[in-house]
């Protein structure tokens, strides 16, 4: 049971590294205090990932678990692919002016719908009898991911270029898509 957790935030964790929504994180750590950015990152993962594990229940109930297989294996391929082959660089300035926390949680809210972290949250759903784990589990990492974009803000950037951290992401995405087809 306490897999569904580490398997939805270790997947979380790799897909957000280096992600849009953590480069944005950069840009509003100089300007609010880490305890607003975190309690708006919650907030608007919440919202965001709650809707992806509900959608992800509500297609496991009506689809065959060979075929919820085969389909999450073709997601994480094309997550890889993606990450590998796209930038997301064209977002990374967006700002509102709301307040710190609302500001952070619309961020959030907004620059994940449709994001491999939302798709990921939804398909562990899909394959889980504990979605509230698997909830947890993306919430939790999307914080711990946030933190991590918070406190060490531009370092990352500085030893690690984001083009090897697309890749590393990617790969493990095509990985864990390739293990769907093997079971």
């Amino acid at each position: 049971m306490f897999e569904e957790f580490l398997k939805a935030f270790a997947l979380v964790f790799i897909a957000e590294a280096g992600d849009k929504t953590q480069l944005m994180l950069m840009t509003l750590a100089s300007q609010y205090t880490a305890a607003q950015m975190l309690l708006g990152i919650f907030l608007g993962v919440v919202v965001n990932h709650g809707a992806a594990v509900a959608i992800g229940c509500y297609l496991s109930s009506i689809i065959e678990g060979k075929l919820i297989q085969i389909f999450a294996g073709f997601i994480f391929v094309a997550f890889g692919i993606i990450t590998i082959v796209f930038d997301s660089e064209d977002e990374k300035g967006r700002n509102f002016k709301f307040g710190p926390v609302v500001t952070t949680a619309l961020t959030f809210l907004i620059g994940e719908i449709g994001d491999k972290t939302q798709l990921t949250a939804m398909t562990l759903a899909m394959e889980t009898q504990h979605p509230v784990l698997v909830l947890a589990g993306s919430v939790t990492s999307m914080l711990a991911t946030g933190a991590v974009g918070i406190i060490i803000g531009t370092a990352l950037t500085k030893y690690i270029p984001s083009n090897i951290m697309k890749i590393i992401s990617g790969m493990v995405f095509i990985i864990f898509g390739l293990m769907r087809f093997i079971e």
